[in-house]
């Protein structure tokens, strides 16, 4: 599997890369937004761990781009302090994010999770479009579409949405939404789960 890793704090690379490599990831590395964006092109990685605040282009910009020509997991690194960061990562479509500072096993179970994550959606993506009322679900595509009208999803969205519909009249606790949507063990405090709901209601 392959991984990119771009942060323009360089002992950050240096650091994710080692703890990656070690537990035999292949890593690419990138210091600048563009940079970020060439080497993601030429290398087409796995996952993409993704500073926020990098120059040229910021973490936001990337991940946007990204989003619009792949569905190549992306997991955003923020301040802890940063809840706005956070957001704005989730609404340009990245898959999860993890606050600085973080532990190599805080960083490792959020990359299977992202993977399982995307075993799930791949498994999705095989059965044809579900349509529930005006509201057609594209799980391989992402999209939606509503009264005729398609909608991009990002593919935790997508996750998301494809739960619900498939388990309508069914009351589903917020492990149970973590579990299938984010692929973590135990809820935690992250709050994702409330920002996609968010998205999804508008």
């Amino acid at each position: 599997m392959k991984i990119m890793v771009a942060d323009d704090d360089r002992d950050m690379v240096d650091m994710l890369s080692y703890w990656l490599k070690g537990h035999g990831y292949d890593v690419v590395r990138a210091f600048d937004g563009e940079q970020a964006v060439k080497r993601w092109r030429e290398t087409l990685p796995d996952l993409v761990i993704l500073d926020v605040q990098m120059p040229k282009l910021d973490g936001f910009e990337v991940c946007r781009q990204m989003r619009s020509e792949t569905n190549s997991m992306v997991l955003i690194l923020t301040a802890h302090d940063r809840e706005d960061d956070e957001i704005r990562g989730l609404e340009m479509g990245a898959d999860d994010y993890l606050r600085k500072p973080f532990s190599p096993r805080q960083l490792l179970a959020r990359i299977k999770a992202v993977m399982r994550r995307s075993s799930i959606t791949r498994g999705a993506s095989n059965s044809s479009a579900i349509t529930v009322g005006p509201i057609t679900l594209d799980a391989m595509r992402h999209e939606v579409t509503r009264d005729n009208v398609k909608v991009r999803l990002t593919p935790t969205e997508s996750r998301l949405l494809h739960l619900l519909i498939t388990h309508t009249g069914q009351v589903l606790t917020t492990d149970m939404i973590i579990e299938r949507v984010w692929g973590y063990d135990e809820s935690g405090d992250s709050g994702n789960e409330k920002y996609v709901v968010v998205w999804l209601r508008r």
